[in-house]
């Protein structure tokens, strides 16, 4: 049985400087950054309105925007669940939906795939909390993009060490982890529905993990 979603948040929590911060902001860039890479995309559909920065960014440089939220605070375009979205099929290029799944209970992250591919032509682009702990080390110097091709060498070891936010926040039901909600079985949930083009943790917000799909 489907669980009622709850507003979990105050209105004005999208706009303070404490959700804004620096590794916020860089998940933003590659939230926008995967809209780009994906190619070919016209229009999209973002759940989870937010505070529009990703939405204003997109709609800036032509791509059609419709934004999806239950809290109808947020403003958006359509006032709805993330398992039931009153649109036709295939209505979008892409499907975004960052840090919304974990709202809901793992069941119904399960069971909400399909409507996410129904509502998309190609692609479903979706962010996902990673619970654990990582050391990063990131290296930049002079001549890096002439030698390597990159800007910058990024790092990183996770650990399997969580602290108490999930069990305090009251905000999600279930998080990435190395025990019940592994990175296999999430990945198992989705394969269900999509082929896995491209997987990722942000630089310096490994807290984020992100999924690049394509509707099989």
């Amino acid at each position: 049985m489907q669980q009622e979603t709850k507003i979990q948040v105050k209105e004005g929590h999208y706009a303070k400087r404490s959700y804004n911060s620096l590794e916020r902001f860089i998940s933003y860039h590659y939230q926008i950054d995967s809209v780009l890479r994906a190619k070919e995309i016209e229009s999209v559909i973002e759940i989870g309105a937010g505070n529009g920065i990703v939405a204003g960014y997109l709609s800036d440089i032509g791509i059609h925007v419709t934004t999806c939220d239950f809290d109808q605070r947020v403003k958006p375009d359509i006032v709805a669940d993330i398992r039931n979205i009153p649109v036709p099929d295939k209505s979008y290029d892409a499907v975004l939906a960052f840090q919304v799944l974990e709202h809901i209970p793992f069941e119904d992250f399960v069971n909400a795939l399909p409507e996410l591919a129904r509502i998309s032509k190609k692609y479903v682009i979706i962010s996902l909390p990673y619970r654990s702990s990582y050391f990063e080390l990131i290296l930049k110097f002079p001549g890096i993009r002439t030698l390597f091709k990159r800007n910058f060498f990024d790092l990183s070891l996770r650990f399997p060490i969580a602290f108490k936010g999930f069990d305090t926040s009251g905000q999600h039901h279930w998080e990435i982890d190395r025990k019940k909600f592994s990175l296999g079985k999430v990945r198992k949930a989705l394969e269900q529905r999509f082929s896995i083009k491209e997987e990722f943790s942000p630089l310096l917000n490994k807290f984020h993990y992100f999924f690049i799909l394509e509707v099989k």
